[in-house]
């Protein structure tokens, strides 16, 4: 049973806290909240279903937990994560149209109505399948399909108007 929560970390940990970062916008927040994903699928190790991939249960507990703090915590800080950006040796200049970016990304996804936001996060933060995003917040393949696709064209829109 180690063996298995061990895996389930080394294989989604990565993945776990990239979506608790760009939920929270805090790096100490989205720490937090991995560890407690991984606490509470041991607890309920027993509840999985070992003959499907773990990462969307794990995205479902992932998710419970940053909906909860979201809930908790109205307003959201846009916080500056050096560590979400992996680039080799950028100059000033590319470095803080980077952050400038990230901020502006940050700050739509924040103002963004949660049932857009989660389905963006799990496929392009999560690398979730559709399924799977369907999977783990409940939902049939052709919501998923149509939040993702209102998702991206809200979030254009709203990138627009900040430039």
């Amino acid at each position: 049973m180690q063996k298995l929560l061990q895996d389930m970390v080394e294989t989604y940990g990565n993945q776990v806290y990239r979506l608790a970062l760009r939920y929270t916008g805090n790096m100490h927040q989205a720490q937090d909240i991995t560890q407690e994903t991984f606490l509470r699928a041991y607890k309920h190790l027993d509840r999985f279903d070992r003959s499907k991939p773990a990462g969307p249960w794990l995205f479902k507990i992932a998710g419970n937990l940053c909906r909860n703090w979201l809930r908790d915590n109205r307003e959201v800080p846009v916080e500056m994560a050096d560590n979400l950006a992996q680039s080799t040796n950028p100059g000033p200049e590319e470095i803080y149209l980077e952050k400038e970016g990230e901020k502006e990304l940050m700050q739509a996804l924040n103002n963004m109505p949660l049932i857009y936001r989660e389905v963006l996060l799990l496929r392009h933060v999560g690398e979730l399948s559709y399924t799977e995003i369907g999977y783990t917040l409940s939902l049939e393949l052709s919501q998923v399909k149509n939040r993702l696709y209102r998702g991206r064209i809200m979030l254009k829109e709203m990138l627009r108007k900040g430039e």
